[in-house]
């Protein structure tokens, strides 16, 4: 009895402490305190979605670097120091295979509780919506509120709310401010500055270029190429439900004005970035950190290892405007969700899960511990956090960008658009053009074909 006094007492404690903090910060934890503390008193679920005080052990499932390992560890210590009943068996490593890993754990029944995952995944995982915990059905524990509506749409799946992101990204063109200055070009604001940016830097030099959109592999080229097409006739390329929204004429004019690029010096092709750093990161290239590729279009939450290199050097990174046509019928950038984390649907602990998952989402304790480890966080009660804990994060260039992407009525990624074989679509038609062994009009008719053939075997 001792025991679970002390827990009602150290709940309603970590309550008052939280009144000082935002209002959906506060609202956010409270509620989940709420619901744990109130079933201190039982061992047995109540009607009202209480949370059982029996000891338990929740499995949690993540990727990334050290930065994020470490800060995730660090928010699960104090989590289990606020709900000593609750304790956590971290799973962790890098990217690569986990997504056959989580695939096997699926099909196996041996998935952790709380598992975080890529936004393509959800589509093959959760083909009929029932693959993952419906999180609407835990949202008096996990406080849904501070997520807009468009941003919940990215994890939902047959109508049923199967993750949440954490954060979300675009990608933003980034300039090597020194550069540009020291060639007397002013940053582009326009695809007609890029354009003719291309050509000012070929008259300073064969090897230096305004831009940059790829390491060889072409899919960059085509996602700028997206944009483009998009901005120009209103339609999204991609559909939610997997639909092709282009014809093969207008996959021929977005292939057409990645060929301009190139022509006008905006680029390098695909070949010379083979030739130059083969399959090396741009950042790490000697083109990049001398200065002479001036500029990249990024993911928001990639741009940091850019910019450690560049302040290395004592050179400026800024952010660059997002070029629209003039009379562009929508904005054409994309948005779409870092990763998220989802409860898995088999899971005996529901109501834990959803209590560690809004913890980790909307807590202010967490937010603060976690930082942008996991990009610049969705959740309301967590940005107003992290903004309290560090007054100058509205400085650092991340957060500019994702707001910038957040803020351009974005198109929503259409979760098939990652999808491996898709990619290799992309890929196959911008370096065919590239290379010069089809003509934009082939390519266009291969890509075309090559993304129904893909579409026909996973969209349910």
């Amino acid at each position: 009895m001792k025991k679970l006094i002390s827990i009602v007492l150290s709940a309603a404690m970590l309550a008052g402490t939280l009144a000082g903090c935002g209002e959906s910060a506060t609202n956010s934890a409270s509620k989940a305190d709420a619901s744990a503390s109130s079933q201190a008193t039982s061992s047995t679920v109540s009607d009202n979605n209480g949370i059982p005080t029996d000891e338990v052990t929740l499995r949690v499932e993540w990727w990334g670097g050290d930065d994020r390992h470490k800060a995730t560890l660090k928010a699960i210590e104090a989590f289990e120091k606020k709900y000593p009943y609750i304790k956590i068996k971290a799973e962790y490593g890098g990217f690569d295979g986990m997504q056959e890993k989580v695939n096997t754990q699926m099909a196996g029944h041996t998935a952790p509780d709380v598992i975080q995952v890529n936004y393509d995944w959800i589509a093959s995982l959760s083909k009929d919506g029932k693959g993952f915990y419906d999180l609407n059905s835990l949202k008096d524990i996990i406080d849904l509120t501070n997520w807009d509506e468009d941003t919940l749409k990215f994890g939902m799946r047959k109508g049923i709310l199967n993750a949440i992101a954490v954060s979300t990204t675009g990608r933003s063109f980034f300039y090597n401010k020194t550069t540009f200055d020291q060639l007397g070009v002013e940053i582009p604001k326009t695809w007609d500055d890029l354009m003719a940016a291309g050509q000012k830097f070929q008259a300073k030099g064969k090897d230096y270029y305004p831009c940059d959109f790829d390491t060889g592999s072409g899919f960059t080229s085509f996602y700028m190429a997206l944009a483009y097409e998009q901005q120009k006739t209103g339609k999204e390329f991609l559909s939610q439900d997997g639909q092709i929204g282009f014809t093969e004429d207008e996959f021929k004019d977005a292939l057409d004005f990645y060929k301009e690029m190139e022509k006008n010096h905006v680029t390098r092709t695909q070949k010379q970035i083979q030739n130059d750093a083969g399959s090396t990161a741009l950042y790490q290239t000697n083109n990049f950190i001398s200065g002479k590729v001036a500029g990249f279009l990024e993911w928001s939450s990639s741009v940091g290892k850019f910019k450690q290199v560049l302040d290395s050097k004592n050179n400026t990174l800024v952010l660059g405007d997002l070029p629209i046509l003039k009379d562009a019928k929508m904005s054409g950038w994309f948005v779409k969700p870092s990763l998220l984390f989802a409860i898995n649907g088999e899971t005996k602990y529901p109501k834990q899960s959803a209590l560690f998952l809004n913890y980790l989402l909307n807590d202010p304790e967490a937010s603060k511990i976690l930082g942008t480890s996991r990009g610049i966080p969705s959740s309301k009660a967590a940005i107003a956090a992290l903004k309290q804990s560090d007054p100058k994060l509205e400085e650092d260039i991340a957060y500019q960008a994702t707001m910038q992407i957040n803020n351009c009525k974005p198109t929503l990624e259409s979760p098939y658009m990652d999808n491996s074989e898709m990619k290799k679509a992309y890929v196959t038609a911008v370096q065919s053009v590239s290379y010069g062994t089809a003509t934009t009009e082939q390519a266009a008719k291969t890509l075309y074909q090559s993304m129904q053939d893909t579409l026909t075997d996973i969209v349910e």
